[in-house]
């Protein structure tokens, strides 16, 4: 029958990490979920807020509506970021689609110039762009400036008079800024008196730039201005007014919109008010991003900063948000400006994010007479979302790791317990694999599985206990039972021999003896074999010459064994000192001997040899004969193999106990016994090593 086979361990513990892993997971969904609500949520409430804000303005054209004075009005922006007076036109790229060009023709390239206005705390500025494909830097402008390139600006201050300045470009941005009178000379004027006007210039491919700045008190409640470019080369130039003599009035903002604006961006980040040709009215104070000043921090808090910026970073790519702001905006107030409610997200450089929404208002005809647009950083539900992520991310890794904690120590105890029931059943054999136990400790007192385990085997070493003893004592038992009847054998056989009998009858007595001497000599082995063991615990090792001891052994052997066996004894004469006991490692000496005459050739001698390998004495015994199957070496040292085929001429029985009892003398002797080919391959070499003695 097949084995059905189950899951590994392994397998088993993954499963269990894949399923714990799927926490985080599902807590990001819900995270997910949640933030999708919450977008829903601040899309419609940003809505409602986008439509109460356009009901305020309903019908309010005043706030909405420029009136044209003299000439056409320039825009004018709010500046949201501080401004650098550098003749440079990088501080005005967010608005530069604000300008207006004069000559207001389509496609001129001739000589012309355009400006943009822009307002920032008490000050206006403003960026004039002078295209001239020959300007002149160095020509002198000591009292008139006919031949000279320059710009003019005109302004009403607060008293409605008119004031007016000539800007003469300079080499290396330098502005040359005169207080000039009604003809354009700077004689007529106060040469003392301070311009109240400032202004640097650059060099352009087409021609050059002016960036100006001029105090809002030096100009009247309605900023009423013009400008002129002169071209020194053609000794001519345009004015912003054209043939009149008006002035530009800025796209002023209402005061009464942006104190209501004020107070209704109190819940927002940002309100503006434009009017149906996208100039702004009026809009709230720009909350700028509070961001903390630096201190001192630990390792372990740059990381979780780190940590922190890396989810906020993930957060603002699942938005979804797509464009950037100028162009985004831009599209919503064009739907607006058809009378649409428009909505869309985009990220500042800041690192936040913005949803925005532009609103219409409407006059009481229908027809929409502004736009309202609404800013909202989404810094606020990011920032929710993250402490709940965090919030999620702690308790998940917690709970898992309290959960792997327990597993852990569940499979640790599982696993020490397993291996406490390994090592002990280990150590219940010994190296000649009997048993030195009857049963098993630990374990067996515990009410679970392992408990049972170890029941079982307990169980199990016990009948294999028993099974050993008997085992060890049958020999003994057999050997005291079989004496009886063999000596009343022997005694009749003896008693039989003392009558006459004829030669046939002393023929069959002459087999029975020899068949009484072989089951003696039988017994007497099993017997030795099985009180080996036992006899060997009460044996004491001894300091031993085993140079001396085996020169003896093998002088004593030679003559025992007459002319029929030759043994040699080949060593040095020098002492070699071992730990035994002398009678037992000569009956182990005895059983290769016995061994090495049944199997060597007839006519070749037996070679006992005695040699030193590092800390060992090695004693060798080596016949001329058939070699051994070395693949089953080992099994010849074990009880009860022999590779006899036939028993001996004497006719004893051989059991396979004498390479056992030399096996079991040498690991007494805390040495080993071991079998070899010769390298000739003309016989078989059994070797016994002894550890040196260091006495």
């Amino acid at each position: 029958m097949r084995r059905k086979r189950g899951f590994k361990l392994s397998f088993q513990v993954l499963s269990l990490l894949a399923v714990l892993s799927a926490v985080p997971w599902l807590g990001y969904q819900f995270i997910s979920e949640a933030k999708q609500f919450l977008d829903a949520g601040q899309l419609i409430s940003q809505e409602q807020f986008g439509r109460s804000v356009a009901n305020t303005f309903y019908n309010k054209k005043e706030s909405l509506t420029l009136s044209l004075a003299e000439g056409a009005p320039l825009p004018k922006t709010y500046l949201a970021t501080p401004m650098t007076v550098d003749g440079s036109k990088q501080d005005w790229q967010d608005q530069s689609y604000r300008k207006v060009s004069f000559p207001q023709r389509q496609f001129y390239d001739g000589f012309g110039f355009s400006v943009a206005m822009g307002e920032r705390n008490n000050s206006l500025y403003g960026l004039i762009e002078v295209r001239d494909v020959d300007p002149d830097y160095a020509t002198g402008s000591l009292n008139g400036f006919g031949a000279r390139d320059h710009v003019r600006l005109e302004w009403l201050n607060q008293r409605d008079a008119i004031e007016r300045v000539v800007l003469v470009p300079q080499q290396d941005g330098f502005v040359a800024i005169f207080r000039v009178g009604p003809d354009w000379r700077r004689d007529t004027m106060d040469r003392f008196q301070a311009a109240p006007i400032e202004a640097l210039m650059s060099a352009t491919l087409d021609g050059y730039v002016l960036e100006i700045k001029i105090n809002k008190a030096n100009i009247n409640a309605k900023q009423q201005l013009r400008f002129s470019a002169y071209d020194g080369t053609t000794k001519s130039g345009i004015s912003s007014m054209g043939s009149t003599k008006g002035f530009h009035t800025l796209n002023t903002s209402s005061s009464a919109a942006n104190q209501l604006l004020g107070r209704l961006a109190k819940s927002v980040s940002y309100i503006a008010l434009f009017d149906t040709n996208f100039q702004l009215r009026a809009q709230s104070q720009v909350k700028l991003r509070q961001y903390a000043e630096p201190v001192g921090t630990s390792v372990w808090q740059d990381v979780a900063s780190v940590i922190e910026e890396a989810m906020m970073l993930l957060l603002h790519m699942t938005m979804g948000i797509e464009g950037n702001e100028s162009e985004t905006q831009a599209e919503l107030l064009q739907a607006a400006q058809l009378g649409d409610l428009a909505q869309a997200r985009w990220s500042s450089l800041g690192g936040g994010g913005f949803l925005a929404t532009a609103a219409p208002v409407l006059a009481e005809d229908g027809n929409v007479i502004g736009i309202v647009l609404v800013k909202q950083s989404t810094d606020q539900i990011l920032k929710l979302q993250l402490n709940s992520l965090q919030n999620i991310v702690l308790f998940s890794v917690g709970g898992i790791l309290l959960i792997f904690s327990i597993v852990f120590f569940l499979f640790w105890r599982l696993a020490f317990r397993v291996r406490k029931l390994r090592i002990e059943t280990a150590n219940m054999v010994n190296d000649e694999g009997r048993l030195v136990a009857s049963k098993i400790v630990g374990q067996v007192d515990r009410e679970d599985s392992i408990g049972d385990l170890a029941r079982s085997f307990s169980d199990v070493v016990s009948k294999l206990h028993e099974q050993q003893s008997f085992m060890s004592t049958m020999p003994r038992t057999l050997s005291h039972e079989i004496k009886n009847p063999l000596n009343a054998i022997s005694t009749s056989l003896a008693n039989m021999s003392d009558y006459p009998l004829d030669e046939e009858i002393n023929s069959y007595l002459e087999i029975a003896k020899r068949g009484l001497h072989k089951i003696e000599s039988i017994l007497s082995k099993l017997s030795s074999a099985a009180n080996l063991e036992q006899a060997l615990t009460d044996d004491e090792l001894e300091p031993l010459d085993v140079n001396h001891f085996l020169t003896v052994y093998c002088q004593h052997q030679h003559q025992m064994a007459g002319s029929n066996v030759v043994i040699e004894y080949v060593a040095n004469k020098k002492a070699a000192m071992v730990e035994a006991v002398d009678y037992r490692l000569e009956q182990a000496l005895d059983k290769l001997l016995d061994n090495a005459r049944d199997f060597h050739r007839s006519g070749t001698s037996i070679k006992v040899r005695l040699w030193a390998d590092k800390f060992d004495w090695v004693i060798d015994v080596e016949n001329q004969g058939d070699q051994v199957d070395l693949d089953k070496a080992d099994q010849l040292f074990q009880s009860m193999v022999t590779s006899r085929t036939q028993a001996s001429a004497g006719g004893a029985g051989h059991f396979g106990l004498g390479l056992y009892v030399v096996q079991t003398i040498a690991q007494f002797h805390k040495g080993t016994v071991q079998v070899a080919n010769l390298a000739d391959g003309s016989g078989v070499c059994f070797s016994i090593r002894l550890p040196a003695s260091l006495i």
